[in-house]
């Protein structure tokens, strides 16, 4: 009997990198970008944890009105499918879509 696998109705990330292959706000917030991990603290400021680091050790503070921008342009440019993986990507991480310019 064969195993079955479950997969995605759709890939936001190879969705996002045909739209913008260039590293951006959305690509590091991902996970796919500069860092392994970014974070939000509770005053809406980030932070990155770079490949290899044990904790937040990178003050990236709030996105810029022009990155924020590019975000809202990328994400409208993604499949419903893709859009709702990015949003359940950004509660996973306890992000405020609002904060990334996305709602």
């Amino acid at each position: 009997m064969e195993k079955q696998v479950w997969k995605p109705a759709c890939d936001a990330k190879s969705e996002i990198l045909k739209f913008e292959p260039r590293i951006d706000l959305l690509h590091d917030i991902l996970g796919f970008g500069r860092f392994a991990e970014i974070t939000e603290t509770s005053d809406s400021f980030f932070l990155g944890r770079r490949l290899g680091d044990i904790g937040f050790n990178e003050f990236l503070g709030k996105p810029s009105e022009a990155a924020t921008q590019r975000t809202a342009e990328l994400f409208n440019k993604l499949s419903k499918c893709s859009q709702e993986q990015v949003m359940m990507m950004l509660r996973a991480k306890n992000i405020n879509p609002k904060d990334v310019g996305i709602g």
